[in-house]
């Protein structure tokens, strides 16, 4: 070391605290992405990630988690209300709420004294709104972040504990702020996503690995980490779409999630001699499959959403959930970046509009490009570091 330098100190290890809740599987996604990517922002930083329901009974999270799965699932109409007249009013605790809220969370606020995190995360709203009244009275002096998780930013969400919001675009940054949230506090990264969708896999390869017509017109059919959704009938109508073209070959990749039932009726379909069919349970490797993937049709989850986007595939939505998921659906088409099936006779149209004219993919592909944010995750590291440092300033990423 030359005479006169100084040797720079170490920079601290700072502890990062992401909470994510059981209210379908993208919101633990992105904690796990937010936790997976701390290695590629080359800071000193620890994370570990906690789902708050489980510092709650057994009997509430099964409650909360199952009561969203078959409410979006039978009666979607009832979700899509409940949804849009929640964004009339911010989220307040009344009554017995208040009073089973305090009780049923206790844990879950001890567990927050205990960490002592330097930033706390939340993918999910329920992490900081069930307790942000408690938060002073109980000591706690982690600041809290929110990187939301679809391209719409919901009502709940907003809440004066919140530091920052990381949001997915100028649309999603315009809509808090219309809520009421200072400009300042909101920043443009878009869903943090697992590390995997930040690169590409050549589909040709990948094709000869899975087994598929290198050069066929490839669609990959997902219906959720649940199995949510009427995937058989949307089979059919896939099938049905490839059948008119006998002399063309398509391959037709369904993932089935945790969904048995579901596998077992897929399974049991007689599809035709030009279709190569492989189907999957749950899967760890979409970012593979998306990337051996000419199209892909599935509801319009925030993350999928923006992993598909991401991968730079277009996407077909069937049966996007009323609320959040019609909301990413309607920026996605507006992006030109995919198309909305009204009905199932309405895919297999889509389908065959793809399958005469080549070009209407080739510019949803480009189209992609304007929503893919494959880094978000790094992104939002990076920034929530940064905000802990002295004299930083708030700066928009886009």
């Amino acid at each position: 070391m030359e005479h006169g330098t100084v040797k720079p100190l170490p920079m601290k290890e700072l502890f990062f605290l992401v909470l994510s809740a059981s209210g379908g599987a993208g919101h633990h996604r992105a904690g796990e992405a937010l936790k997976q990517s701390a290695s590629k922002t080359k800071l000193p930083i620890r994370i570990e990630h906690y789902d708050c329901l489980d510092f709650t009974s057994k009997f509430f999270k099964r409650l909360y988690s199952e009561t969203y799965l078959q409410m979006v699932n039978k009666a979607p109409e009832l979700w899509g209300y409940l949804y849009s007249k929640a964004e009339a009013k911010p989220y307040r605790k009344k009554g017995l709420l208040e009073v089973f809220d305090y009780f049923n969370y206790r844990q879950y606020i001890k567990f927050l004294q205990a960490s002592n995190a330097d930033a706390i995360l939340c993918t999910h709203f329920l992490p900081f709104i069930s307790i942000s009244n408690e938060v002073l009275r109980a000591g706690i002096q982690s600041p809290f972040f929110a990187a939301t998780t679809d391209f719409d930013v919901h009502q709940y969400w907003v809440d004066p504990i919140i530091q920052r919001y990381y949001v997915y675009d100028r649309e999603s940054a315009w809509q808090l702020q219309a809520k009421g949230v200072p400009k300042e506090k909101v920043v443009i990264t878009g869903i943090p996503l697992m590390p995997e969708f930040a690169t590409k896999a050549n589909s040709s390869s990948l094709r000869t690995r899975f087994r598929l017509e290198k050069k066929a017109f490839t669609v990959l059919l997902a219906s959720g980490g649940f199995g949510v959704g009427r995937v058989h009938e949307i089979v059919l109508s896939v099938v049905q779409a490839f059948e008119h073209y006998p002399k063309k070959t398509f391959n037709l990749m369904i993932v089935c999630g945790n969904n048995e039932e579901l596998s077992l009726k897929v399974n049991q379909l007689s599809y035709p001699p030009n279709v190569v069919v492989k189907i999957f349970g749950f899967v760890n490797n979409m970012h593979e499959l998306m990337d051996a993937s000419d199209v892909l049709i599935s509801k319009a989850g925030g993350l999928t959403s923006a992993e598909a986007m991401a991968k730079g595939l277009p996407m077909i939505i069937v049966d996007p959930i009323p609320g959040q998921e019609s909301r990413n659906a309607g920026i996605i088409t507006e992006h030109g970046a995919g198309w909305q099936a009204l009905d199932y006779h309405n895919l297999r149209y889509k389908l065959e509009r793809l399958i005469n004219d080549p070009d209407l993919l080739r510019r949803a592909r480009e189209a992609t490009q304007s929503l893919a944010k494959p880094k978000a995750a790094v992104a939002i590291l990076e920034d929530v570091y940064s905000s802990l440092q002295p004299k930083s300033k708030i700066g928009e990423r886009t």
